[in-house]
């Protein structure tokens, strides 16, 4: 049969995919909970209203079967000096900085094999304007190595956009072995030696008196998103920075996804305790047999050598080796600690395409323009 396509622009359409879309991803090799449900109808519900934004979301059917969803929006996006471009995008991007959720993993959901396929209609339906007129597509924060990332470039590409596709960060992680002895063999030396001198010196100033606690309750949840945003606080305000938890949409968006992790069984909010005190906090979460590192808070007025924030990543490692877990991902950024725990990364790809030449060059035009002035306006290198 052939594949059909519908565009869906209402979000009460969107509630009537959920369990197919749920299937979806099970079939396809871009099962992350970013790409969930539950995760862009949270989104949607906290800044789908927000700047002009309205649904464009492709569905693909194969009979009655879902074979692909791409989940986008359309809003006006504005560069600098007053150039603006019609965009679309994927749900759960483009939020202001300030409330930025970070959805990583995000890109084209296919059934697994049918990845050609998908990209090549969502192709034709952007070449043929089905998703409304637009000057730019951009989809962020796909996992680079991805069948669907790849096959989404070939297909832009064929469809005579002009396309680019850059590497905005890096995804340290740890395919976990067997054993954790076995996870501490692959590490270098010099980081296998940090981490057992993080966990000695914690031991030696905890003297025995540390708890491990996870929130497995509403009421459990509620204490433990407490604990991680004062400590996040805590953190964050030492350096002079707000903090991410200070947003109030973030907080928004987070408590409903905490309950809808905690109600499948996927939370790990947990909080490491010593002396009836917490001292670092992480905000975990499972799915599709990984684990995924999101926020964390510890506590600062501690010795130096006393590394809370490290010690709790050993122990989640550690469980999530115990459990049989396959992978514990730190999600985007190079930090120090991140490279020194992990044994591999992965790239965050963006692609964009653009539909009219000459905006483009206009938009290329405007920023050459604005170098040369801030050029100018430099002072000048004294001799």
């Amino acid at each position: 049969m052939a594949i059909t396509c519908e565009v869906l622009r209402d979000p009460a359409q969107l509630a009537t995919l959920d369990s197919a879309w749920r299937e979806l991803l099970q079939r396809s090799d871009t099962n992350e909970p970013a790409l969930a449900p539950f995760w862009l109808r949270a989104w949607w519900r906290v800044f789908g209203e927000q700047g002009g934004r309205t649904l464009r979301v492709l569905s693909m059917f194969d009979g009655d079967r879902l074979i692909g969803l791409v989940p986008l929006l359309a809003r006006r996006h504005w560069y600098r000096h007053g150039l603006p471009f019609r965009r679309l995008e994927l749900l759960g991007s483009g939020e202001d900085e300030e409330d930025e959720i970070c959805s990583e993993y995000l890109g084209v959901v296919a059934e697994r094999g049918r990845e050609a396929e998908v990209t090549a209609e969502l192709a034709n339906a952007l070449a043929k304007l089905r998703l409304g007129e637009w000057d730019e597509v951009v989809f962020p924060s796909m996992r680079g190595e991805s069948r669907a990332a790849r096959m989404l470039l070939e297909a832009l590409e064929r469809a005579g956009l002009a396309v680019e596709a850059s590497v905005t960060a890096d995804c340290p992680y740890i395919a976990l072995p067997a054993t954790f002895d076995d996870y501490l063999a692959r590490l270098s030396s010099s980081n296998r030696q940090f981490v057992k001198r993080s966990v000695s010196s914690f031991e030696a100033w905890a003297q025995d008196d540390v708890q491990w606690r996870e929130a497995r309750t509403v009421e459990e949840l509620e204490h433990a998103s407490g604990i991680l945003r004062a400590l996040h606080h805590e953190r964050w305000s030492a350096a002079g920075q707000r903090g991410v938890f200070a947003s109030r949409r973030f907080r928004e968006f987070h408590d409903e996804v905490m309950r809808e992790l905690l109600s499948a069984g996927a939370l790990e909010l947990s909080w490491l305790v010593v002396r009836n005190e917490p001292v670092a906090a992480l905000y975990n979460f499972s799915w599709n047999g990984k684990v995924y590192f999101y926020q964390s808070g510890r506590k600062l007025d501690l010795p130096n050598q006393v590394r809370p924030g490290i010690v709790a990543h050993i122990l989640a490692i550690r469980r999530a080796i115990e459990a049989g877990r396959r992978e514990y991902d730190f999600l985007g950024g190079a930090s120090q600690y991140k490279r020194k725990l992990a044994t591999a990364s992965r790239p965050l790809l963006t692609v964009r395409a653009v539909r009219s030449p000459v905006r483009e060059l206009a938009r290329h035009a405007i920023e050459r323009g604005i170098g040369l002035v801030k050029t100018a306006r430099a002072p000048s290198e004294q001799v």
